[in-house]
């Protein structure tokens, strides 16, 4: 049965997996915001924005292993349930991230201390594919119908406010240690951080209970034999193929603020120092989100798909302009401009996100939800997750003369431009899906079929 009210366990749901969510992206913008920091210490001297290019393909390169753990814990979270799922995945993640902090460097062991980063990040993908394939379904079957919108942009917004606190912390990590301090040591230190936020969550985790929703699915006994196999299986087969082309675009929303506005920022034309840069990309994390709780919030009573189509096209028109206003300002020295460009460019690229827990998980039955959220979210990662690629190829085969050799903000850009059309078609391909119950009435006889 469906919660009908906001209680104690909703809360430490949405708590749950508020923090879960957010130490993902804590440990995404520790590697991107200072990958000219992690490039002198673990790879061989290079051009700025060549070594930057190293680190971002060394994480985007990771993110393709997302999949595989949303595959193993969407299924586990299916069979098992979605609780016990979530403290195997935090630990892991919690772990693996800190695990960057024991990395030699090229100083002491040469190009194997890069090969053992790019290793750690690999895991720390694979349980960052499970985190959000039992959390988000595990949040919204705790969540009443008629909060689902505003719970969803909320618990996505945890992935900005993560972003937001890394940059914090790297800030001020920077402002007690300085470029050098980090750069011979304090990167170490700034690691080891993860932890506070996986022990706190683990320590909600043990305390909660299992949904009711799934509960009821194995009251039923309707838990499937493969619940990950059944979504390339008709009638699922389309609905996994349209959150993919979905999700595609997302990712390239995504990361047109997280990998790439930070890269902007520190490179020229741009005459902003590491520490500046990284104040402004904070802001833009903020409103990043705010942007997801307002979206998902609205999204109730628009729709999750007339909002998300609105969105795109006026994405679509405003990407070139706002991404000229951020390295206009950047290379003026204005700091107002850039702030601005900045918070615009969280918000536009990140406010569309706040619906993607409760929209996923309207989009799946309860018997293979786990499954079809962390494997459909992953999706988008088969083509978004090469990131790293198309962006320098963009400017270095068709946007050079426009980015200039050392910036990429055009290219940029583009990027989101693309995904603009691409979260289009995916949403327009879908159905509405406000209002729709997260129990499931199906027979035993059809969900055994698979």
């Amino acid at each position: 049965m469906e919660p009908k009210g906001f209680t104690r366990d909703t809360g430490k749901a949405v708590v749950s997996q508020f923090i879960g969510f957010m130490l993902d992206s804590y440990d995404l913008t520790m590697i991107l915001s200072i990958a000219p920091v992690i490039a002198n210490v673990l790879l061989p001297p290079q051009t700025p924005l060549l070594a930057a290019f190293s680190v971002i393909l060394a994480y985007s390169l990771t993110i393709i292993f997302r999949p595989v753990g949303s595959a193993i814990f969407g299924n586990l979270g299916d069979k098992i349930g979605r609780k016990n799922d979530l403290i195997i995945t935090i630990l892991g993640l919690g772990i693996s991230g800190a695990l960057t902090s024991a990395l030699p460097t090229y100083a002491q062991v040469g190009i194997l201390s890069f090969i053992l980063f790019v290793i750690i990040r690999i895991s720390v993908g694979i349980f960052a594919g499970g985190e959000y394939a039992a959390g988000h379904p595990f949040a919204m079957e705790w969540t009443p119908l008629k909060w689902r919108g505003l719970i969803s942009g909320i618990i996505q917004g945890g992935f900005s406010f993560g972003a937001a606190i890394a940059a914090a912390v790297e800030g001020a990590f920077i402002a007690i240690y300085g470029v050098s301090g980090l750069e011979d040591f304090a990167w170490r230190y700034l690691f080891l951080t993860v932890l506070v936020i996986a022990v706190l969550a683990l320590i909600i985790r043990l305390t909660m209970k299992e949904t009711p929703i799934f509960d009821d699915v194995r009251e039923k006994r309707i838990i499937r034999k493969s619940p990950f196999l059944d979504l390339f299986r008709k009638p699922y087969r389309r609905d996994f193929l349209q959150v993919m082309v979905y999700m595609t675009g997302m990712f390239f929303f995504a990361y047109s603020l997280f990998a790439f506005v930070p890269t902007i920022l520190e490179h020229s034309p741009s005459v902003f120092s590491l520490g500046t840069a990284d104040s402004i990309y904070v802001y833009g994390t903020y409103a990043a989100f705010a942007g997801a709780v307002i979206f998902g919030a609205i999204s109730q009573y628009v729709g999750r798909r007339k909002l998300t189509l609105i969105w795109a096209l006026a994405t679509a028109i405003i990407a070139i302009p706002i991404y000229y206003l951020l390295i206009r300002g950047a290379t003026i020295n204005s700091i107002p401009l850039a702030l601005i460009a900045s918070i615009v460019i969280g918000i536009i690229t990140q406010g569309p996100w706040g619906i993607i827990p409760v929209y996923l998980s309207e989009r799946f039955k309860a018997s293979m939800r786990a499954s079809g959220v962390g494997f459909g979210y992953s999706s988008g990662i088969f083509l978004g997750g090469w990131f790293s690629i198309y962006v320098p190829l963009m400017h270095n085969y068709l946007f050079k003369s426009i980015d200039t050799p050392t910036n990429i903000w055009f290219s940029t850009a583009v990027l989101l431009i693309i995904g603009a059309i691409l979260v289009g078609i995916g949403q327009f391909l879908g159905p509405e899906t406000v209002g729709t119950k997260l129990t499931e009435s199906t027979p035993v006889e059809e969900v055994n079929k698979g």
